[in-house]
């Protein structure tokens, strides 16, 4: 039971809820007038349904790549066959259903229909990032679009709609700029298997670009992210007549922008200088950080909503 439970644990990437607590909140506490909407049922189901479907994004994933795995990420091959492939796939339809399930409710609570296929659509593209032969994360550029659409902007835009029919524009304008920073982190991770995904033919955007100008794309999102992040909510700042003192709570988020940037900008002149194996121990190293990285970005961002709220 012990070993169930730590590889369902596993599969399900756990080590990456810290950073995703924020996604879900963020717009709800950037739209909310009170603290009233983060007390009500329908909040506290949409967050019930937002890891749900993380879990089902996480686990199909590690179902697909099993035998890819086994190599750099061997105790994620290990999960899936310890569980038994099976085992795997009725977790996987059990989360599918309990999805659809809490959606259904919500969309009958709040009349609010729309719900609906946006997590049907948010499912099937978590089901084709992974699962051939669509495996939108071997199809170049799609991978960090569909990476941007099911892990920011589908989730972020579906707890937005618990709060609200109509999410305002700077709101949502926040959540796709948080999802392109974001992203931009998440591709130095992606670099970290590039001699693996290149051998298996798995046209990742490293893959496809290479490994300095995936780097450097890494760099661009950051940096356009990270701007557009800090200028919605600046933007709302102004919107709502926050005091100046507000602005203050920006500071963590800038300067974990600003660090971010630095280290891609180090680790892509880096490359410049060695030879591929040389090159990919550094990409390693930055690879670790990630997780660090998106989970000061994401609490940054989330003390900064939290903020704005508090002056309302």
């Amino acid at each position: 039971m012990r070993r169930f439970l730590t590889y369902s644990l596993r599969i399900r990437r756990v080590e990456f809820f810290v950073a995703e607590i924020p996604i879900p909140l963020l717009p709800v506490v950037l739209i909310a007038e009170t603290t009233a909407p983060l007390r009500s049922a329908v909040f506290w189901e949409g967050i019930v349904l937002f890891f749900l479907l993380f879990n089902f994004g996480d686990m199909i994933n590690c179902l697909a790549d099993r035998d890819l795995d086994a190599k750099y990420k061997k105790h994620l091959s290990e999960a899936v066959y310890g569980l038994g492939v099976g085992v795997v796939r009725a977790q996987i339809g059990l989360t599918v259903l309990a999805s659809l399930a809490i959606t259904g409710h919500l969309a009958w609570a709040l009349d609010r229909w729309s719900l609906v296929p946006l997590v049907v659509v948010g499912i099937l593209l978590g089901a084709g990032y992974s699962v051939p032969p669509v495996r939108l994360k071997g199809r170049g550029a799609l991978h960090p679009v569909t990476q941007w659409t099911i892990i920011f902007m589908i989730p972020m835009v579906l707890m937005a709609l618990i709060v609200t029919p109509h999410p305002p524009a700077l709101v949502l304008a926040f959540c796709a700029a948080y999802g392109v920073l974001q992203c931009g982190v998440i591709l130095i991770n992606t670099a970290e298997d590039y001699p693996e995904d290149r051998a298996e033919g798995i046209r990742t955007p490293t893959v496809t670009f290479g490994l300095r100008p995936s780097i450097a794309l890494a760099f661009v999102l950051i940096l356009a992210g990270g701007t557009g992040a800090l200028g919605a909510l600046g933007a709302i700042a102004l919107e709502r007549s926050a005091p100046l003192a507000a602005l203050l709570a920006f500071a963590p988020l800038a300067i974990t922008i600003a660090v971010s940037l630095t280290v891609t900008a180090r680790l892509w002149r880096a490359i410049a200088r060695g030879d591929l194996d040389e090159s990919m121990v550094g990409v390693r190293r930055s690879a670790k950080q990630v997780p660090f990285w998106i989970t000061l970005n994401a609490w940054g961002s989330l003390a900064a909503a939290a903020t704005l709220l508090w002056t309302r």
